[in-house]
């Protein structure tokens, strides 16, 4: 009996042995083809419709179909920009006497969504910068100004005749980083009262030169604070801000619609009152 048991699992193990070989083998096959096998077109009385051929689809980190171009460009996330590198002189400011003025321009309001809620409830005198291509852009633009902030057109990617729609919706003036040539054409095109703010974010950015051709005043952008979306970096860009508007009687920061931008920059004003600086608008930066 123990023999016949014996025999009996012996041809079960042998058998079950022979299947996974061949399953092995019928898988490489499969495997070597690159493709799964595709059924043969349908008969014409057979009533059923072919079956979808099947292709292999290849994920991809790099490109211009992956994860790494998800996110649109942000010209003010570079922290090789962080600091503008044009001087300019003090005049008529007394480090001594006079206090200094910082202007705070969010960059991004426009596209913010419920993230633009800090900036425009605060009881900080912030600019808020919407472009034309953003959703509700005019809509934006007018409840910046209902809340008493000023807001300003992202001018770098629109046209002088989208420019000068939000300048006509409430906004207050423009911030563009051009060359001289555009800059010319988009600061000749929109009302001479606008506020007029270089960007300075590209090396043939020359806003100032355009300006002064069409005699109009010009500000330049002195730091970006938030260009690494870290705390600690933000509260010492800031410092750096402040410290510009103490040597030159003022400064202007861009930050983005961050939550922690804001709290930085809540933050920042407290201690710039104390060290003799007031955040103001934009138009208010050289009264």
């Amino acid at each position: 009996m123990r023999g016949v048991s014996t025999a009996f699992w012996s041809i079960v193990l042998i058998g079950s042995t022979a299947s996974i070989a061949a399953g092995f083998v019928g898988g490489r096959s499969i495997g070597s083809a690159g493709a799964l096998p595709v059924a043969e077109a349908r008969h014409e009385d057979d009533g059923l419709p072919a079956p979808i051929r099947q292709r292999l689809l290849r994920r991809s980190l790099f490109g211009t179909h992956s994860l790494d171009s998800a996110g649109a460009f942000d010209p003010y996330g570079d922290p090789e920009l962080a600091v503008s590198d044009r001087s300019r002189p003090a005049a008529g400011y007394s480090s001594g006497t006079d206090r200094a003025r910082i202007a705070v321009i969010v960059v991004d309001a426009g596209a913010a969504g419920p993230g633009l809620d800090a900036f425009v409830g605060s009881s900080l005198p912030l600019t808020l910068a919407v472009a034309p291509a953003d959703d509700d852009a005019a809509s934006i633009v007018q409840r910046i100004d209902a809340a008493g902030k000023t807001a300003v057109v992202d001018g770098s990617a629109a046209s002088p005749a989208q420019v000068a729609t939000l300048l006509h919706a409430g906004a207050r003036g423009v911030i563009v980083s051009l060359d001289q040539q555009r800059a010319t054409k988009l600061l000749g095109h929109i009302d001479r009262n606008a506020v007029v703010v270089d960007a300075a974010l590209a090396e043939d950015d020359d806003v100032s030169a355009a300006a002064r051709s069409l005699h109009r005043h010009v500000y330049t952008r002195d730091v970006i604070a938030d260009a690494r979306d870290d705390g600690a970096y933000i509260d010492f860009m800031l410092r750096d801000a402040l410290a510009i508007a103490q040597r030159t009687g003022t400064a202007i920061v861009a930050v983005h619609a961050r939550t922690q931008s804001f709290d930085a920059i809540a933050r920042f004003a407290d201690r710039a009152q104390r060290d003799g600086a007031d955040i103001v608008a934009l138009t208010d930066l050289d009264h």
